[in-house]
């Protein structure tokens, strides 16, 4: 019921369109109704406009790009899983992008060994406190590519349709992930997303961003290599 009660001879307006019994808005003039219902969607929309055309980039502090490796042979050695956030990196793990789904935060890899079979194969062993907790191998072509000496994932593709309850968003999505090392031999992972579409049907929307982060090479460990 209103708290503050509702006047017998109701205008035109609020006859023509009153509201359902359990709607919150029932007890607003439909002006006040309306306004309502459009700031929920306000910030949504000004950031939508604020947003379109921008790039975005999280990097670690000095930063100095992929090295060119020659062969997969350079990628061998014991690296921590995941970066540090504390020199700039993107947080990210080794461990999710070798085998998604695998690993939670309570079973986390802090290790991870490559070593390379051949020209073109790695064999992957993940250590948790010293002791092997998964291995994998994996083959050029089939897993991934080796361009421009890094390894690049599969790249992704995500679409946002009007379909999905609640999207104002209508667009296409990509995602690619490259694996590589940098000038001191530690890994480099570089995420990269763009997105491309319409915001409410009406505004358009460009967008990309891309995560970059520094994984250490350790020096020993990983059960001694």
């Amino acid at each position: 019921m209103c708290q503050h009660g509702q006047p017998t001879a109701q205008p035109f307006l609020w006859r023509r369109f009153t509201l359902p019994q359990n709607c919150p808005l029932r007890c607003l003039p439909v002006t006040q109704a309306l306004a309502f219902i459009m700031n929920r969607y306000i910030f949504t929309i000004i950031s939508a406009v604020i947003i379109s055309g921008c790039a975005f980039t999280t990097k670690p502090n000095q930063d100095s790009g992929f090295a060119e490796a020659k062969s997969l042979v350079q990628f061998e050695g014991c690296y921590e899983n995941c970066s540090d956030k504390s020199d700039g990196s993107a947080l990210t793990c080794l461990s999710s992008w070798i085998w998604p789904d695998v690993f939670g935060p309570k079973n986390m890899p802090d290790e991870i060994y490559v070593e390379a079979k051949n020209y073109s194969e790695l064999t992957v062993t993940a250590f948790e406190l010293g002791n092997e907790v998964k291995k994998s191998l994996f083959k050029e072509g089939e897993h991934f590519t080796f361009t421009k000496g890094r390894i690049e994932l599969k790249r992704k593709y995500i679409a946002s349709g009007a379909t999905e309850p609640g999207n104002v968003f209508i667009g296409v999505g990509t995602g690619k992930t490259a694996l590589g090392i940098d000038p001191k031999g530690d890994g480099r992972v570089e995420q990269s997303s763009s997105f491309a579409g319409t915001g409410f049907l009406i505004i358009p929307i460009a967008a990309s961003s891309t995560d970059i982060s520094k994984i250490k090479r350790k020096a020993t460990s990983c059960n001694e290599s």
